[in-house]
């Protein structure tokens, strides 16, 4: 083949390949706009997006996962889900690329990934079953379907576009039959005609007459064009005769009897072929296709999906690029519009818990929290407030969709080893309680040293301790068979908690409400759980559901089985709000301050140290508890040029803060907090 018609036909791969990984694209949107669409009707959290990112985030190494919440912070969700997409993204087009060249495996592809979105549904923690895949596999057959019809329509597109670089054969240009006296010389014009086997019996003529063509001639035209007329949009272009048809034409006479240099069987052939009805110069079976093509649009033996491809074709208006583009953007509006109608759908599923919200009045607690002490509060710009207002309050948990839960609905059992009175209480029973009122400084075991993760916040609930005592339950040091309280949530997520600090008189919270409010959806509601002194990991279970007396021999929580601690009390730990890293600053006084804490034991000291110079008392606001960070500050006169500004607390027995660097994973970060500053 020449390089004329060599680059043509690359250029014909190349716009395959790109509608390919177009066709790609747009299946895998359909797929998740129909899978969103389905997940209206069983539960958002079955969704293919939400199954496979709660999947990979169950299967993070803990060192992936802190990197991921201390790069992203509270973004990290959000990233996760884009990461799964972009992901989907690339595969859509690879499969769609692939389609184009085997339509086949290409919808294959897709039916997997469906498959591997309905495993990853099933298999969660609170999976309802088998009805949790319905969202996956449905995305998967619309996908799959779409892929399949998209890359027939593309493999169609650019061949019937050109061919080797030129433009599709005209059927009557093509039909010009050939010369008898010349047909040995040249190669007839290609035609796009289906024709049955041509012997050399049958393919003898005439010559032409001066005039024109014989009658034979004519009725072998329009057959021909005939049948190219409804094959042209779907059947490959084919030769009408060789240069060995033509020879045998004229080594034939008109009445069968074989010339010379006629081949073996030729008479023969030429006897077996003679038809009463068959015109001179006839093809052999050219009858019969004559016969059978008197219905234009259905040539003989033809596939069915080509028949339904040329229906189609004739529906979006006969041309192959015409018909892929209408199919585009068909798919591409129908695929928004589900996905919206199932995003809508979702989010009206939660209204019932956002009216519950609503209604909620909280009691009065029967046990104020102690009033802050003026001085508990250093007014300095810059510092962490006293209280942390809910919308600042971190949040660090493996929810993709924050569960909303109707408050009329919600149910808390209370069971297991010890409990000698099960109960399952409502959201209305425990309004009835005494409820008590305190100010704690909540932690995650992923805050970094100096990191964002941590807030104090005034919480309202039922003392855990009184309610476990309801049940029959006593602490390990009373002789209770459980040394570990699991909760779990309404999303899957098990905490353990030590029995033995959950009763040994701290205020661990049953929680109901936040700073004057009820529970954010974020950050738990209907009830959530707080523990005083432990890391968030082993006692703040949110969107609580059941409370189960166990031991650490028999049951490893999610984080457990992650590699975290089972016992994660808070280490005593410092912060500069103020100034911020790699600030610059004008010569003079200076304010240093930021806040410590170390709940159960609270802060005795805070010290700052200004490059390598001696350690300085900074001053201490007032405790308001132990339960509590306290803010602090330090005066500095500040002079020109790069200083290093280091902190660190003494807590309530005496122990200072540790020096020594170690990351969140088992059982929290430790080491002191820097910060680098210029001054011009």
């Amino acid at each position: 083949m020449s390089e004329e018609r060599k680059v043509p036909g690359r250029q014909a791969r190349r716009r395959r390949s790109a509608l390919g990984a177009l066709s790609g694209v747009l299946a895998g949107y359909a797929s998740l706009a129909a899978a969103e669409l389905v997940s209206a009707a069983v539960r958002p959290e079955a969704g293919p997006v939400v199954a496979v990112g709660g999947a990979a985030i169950d299967r993070t190494p803990a060192p992936v996962k802190d990197w991921a919440i201390r790069t992203f912070g509270t973004q990290d969700k959000l990233v996760l889900q884009l990461g799964i997409l972009l992901v989907l993204v690339l595969i859509a087009l690879a499969l769609g690329v692939f389609a184009a060249h085997h339509r086949r495996v290409g919808a294959a592809g897709v039916s997997l990934f469906g498959v591997v979105g309905a495993f990853a549904a099933t298999e969660r923690p609170d999976s309802t079953g088998f009805v949790d895949a319905l969202p996956s596999l449905v995305g998967a057959v619309a996908g799959a379907g779409l892929l399949y019809v998209l890359a027939g329509a593309v493999r169609e597109a650019p061949e019937r576009s050109a061919v080797a670089g030129q433009e599709p054969v005209n059927a009557e240009a093509s039909a010009e039959p050939v010369n008898a006296e010349a047909g040995a010389a040249r190669t007839p014009a290609p035609r796009t005609a289906v024709h049955l086997p041509v012997t050399a019996a049958t393919a003898r003529g005439t010559a032409r007459p001066e005039g024109g063509r014989n009658p034979a001639e004519r009725q072998q035209t329009d057959v021909g064009q005939q049948t190219d007329r409804a094959e042209q949009a779907d059947e490959p272009e084919r030769t009408e005769r060789t240069d060995e048809n033509a020879q045998a034409q004229e080594d034939t006479r008109p009445d069968g009897e074989q010339l010379p240099n006629q081949r073996p069987n030729q008479g023969l052939n030429q006897g077996l072929n003679k038809r009463p009805n068959q015109r001179p110069n006839q093809r052999p079976n050219q009858g019969l296709n004559q016969g059978l093509n008197k219905r234009p649009n259905q040539p003989p033996n033809q596939p069915l999906n080509q028949r339904l491809s040329r229906r189609l074709n004739r529906w979006t208006g006969g041309s192959p690029r015409r018909r892929f583009l209408t199919l585009a953007a068909g798919s591409a509006v129908a695929a928004t519009a589900a996905g919206a109608l199932g995003r809508s759908l979702n989010g009206s599923r939660g209204a019932g818990a956002i009216a519950s919200r609503a209604r909620i009045v909280l009691p009065a607690p029967v046990s104020h929290a102690p009033p802050v002490p003026r001085a508990a509060r250093l007014a300095v710009k810059g510092i962490s407030p006293f209280l942390t207002p809910g919308k600042d309050l971190y949040r660090v948990d493996t929810a993709l969709v924050v569960p909303k839960i109707d408050a009329g609905q919600w149910r808390l059992r209370i069971h297991g080893k010890g409990v000698t009175r099960p109960v399952t209480l409502s959201f209305d029973d425990l309004l009835r309680r005494d409820l008590i009122e305190r100010h704690i400084t909540l932690t995650c075991v992923s805050n970094e040293v100096g990191g964002p993760y941590t807030g104090n916040i005034r919480w309202l609930g039922v003392r855990l301790a009184d309610l476990l005592a309801e049940c029959g339950v006593r602490p390990p040091s009373k002789g209770g068979p459980a040394d570990q309280l699991v909760a779990r949530s309404v999303d899957g997520m098990t905490l353990g908690s030590p029995v033995e600090d959950v009763m040994d008189g701290r205020d661990a919270l049953l929680a109901i409400g936040m700073n004057g409010e009820p529970l954010t959806f974020d950050h738990g509601f209907p009830v959530r759980m707080v523990v005083p002194g432990l890391y968030g990991y082993v006692s703040a279970c949110k969107w609580l559901q059941e409370l189960e007396l166990t031991t650490f021999e028999d049951f490893d929580p999610y984080w457990v089985r992650r590699d975290w601690a089972r016992r994660a009390p808070i280490k005593t730990a410092s912060r500069i709000d103020t100034p911020k890293p790699l600030a610059r600053l004008e010569p003079g006084p200076v304010t240093i301050a930021g806040v410590a804490w170390a709940q159960r034991r609270g802060i005795e000291r805070v010290e700052v140290r200004i490059d390598d110079g001696p350690w300085q008392d900074a001053r201490l606001a007032a405790e308001d508890t132990r339960d509590t960070w306290r803010q602090w500050s330090l005066s500095w006169q500040a002079v020109p040029g790069n200083h290093s500004l280091t902190v660190r607390a003494t807590d309530g027995t005496g122990q200072v803060q540790t020096s020594r660097r170690a990351k969140t994973v088992p059982d929290g970060a430790s080491g002191h907090h820097s910060v680098v500053i210029t001054v011009d």
